[in-house]
């Protein structure tokens, strides 16, 4: 009667009382995996031919659970430059086997979304530590398992609006410091000097939560010269106080006009040449 209940157990809906009967169901469910190509296949090792298994009695797992998988993908996953040029984002379905060791082994791409993309989610997959490995009858075995990694370019953040901000981002110092900021790092573009070019660039970026400016963009053009120096300055600015909304720091946008004034030739001469008074 012990022999009988320890021989006990379910695939499925199916549950087994027998011995004899448990032999056969065995064979027959290896038979079946082995015939059907999705969920079996034989691989080559050292240790010879191995069986992998679809649906074994436990599902292999990362350690810490699907969080810390997703957490470890968010740290690892670069996402490919081309790919952030051309705009391209989606989600590539990888397969990977995971062996009784609990290490990936064979790894491919079973939905592409781009060349980049496709690469990058097999090279991250490749780094994965060992995971918990799927069991079959008491065992470690071996299974596929089919993983999609999300690459998704950041939105556009829109700034919060103006009657819900409490405090406005905020230079350190205030608006006169901000100016002075300005001033001693502004080079005033020798082309545009030559030419005589002056005017009034209009700036904005995003100030974040904690203050640090990013995505500086011209508005408002005067010249390609002066619009790439306001962007350089601007992109030299140290961290803002940030915007607050019910007392809580927000991401917001912040605008901002740089002035390029030549000033007038006989100023320039006067400051730059010393005149002999005899």
């Amino acid at each position: 009667m012990n022999v009988m209940k320890q021989a006990e157990f379910n695939i499925g809906s199916v549950t087994v009382a027998k011995v004899a009967v448990l032999m056969s169901f065995v064979a027959m469910a290896f038979s079946a995996f082995a015939s059907n190509p999705i969920a079996s296949c034989q691989v080559n090792d050292s240790t010879g031919k191995v069986e992998i298994f679809a649906d074994p009695e436990q599902q292999p797992y990362f350690p810490g659970g699907e969080t810390a998988l997703l957490k470890f993908l968010q740290e690892n996953v670069k996402y490919p430059p081309k790919a952030v040029k051309d705009s391209i984002q989606g989600r590539v379905v990888v397969q990977f086997l995971i062996d009784p060791a609990g290490c990936v082994g064979e790894v491919k791409v079973v939905r592409s979304v781009s060349e980049e993309l496709d690469a990058e989610a097999v090279r991250v997959v490749k780094t994965l530590p060992r995971f918990v490995p799927g069991r079959m009858f008491g065992k470690a075995v071996s299974m596929w398992y089919t993983l999609p990694v999300t690459f998704k370019l950041q939105d556009k953040l829109e700034p919060a609006k103006p009657k819900d901000v409490e405090v406005k981002a905020k230079f350190p110092g205030g608006e006169d410091a901000l100016a002075q900021f300005l001033k001693e790092h502004i080079k005033y573009p020798p082309k545009a000097a030559k030419k005589r070019i002056q005017g009034r660039v209009d700036v904005e970026f995003m100030v974040d939560k904690t203050g640090k400016v990013h995505d500086v963009r011209v508005v408002e053009s005067v010249d390609k010269d002066l619009d790439k120096e306001a962007l350089r300055v601007c992109r030299l600015l140290p961290d803002f106080i940030p915007a607050t909304v019910n007392g809580e720091p927000v991401e917001v946008l912040f605008k901002l006009p740089i002035k390029f004034n030549i000033p007038s030739v006989k100023r320039q001469y006067l400051s730059t040449v010393q005149i002999d008074a005899k």
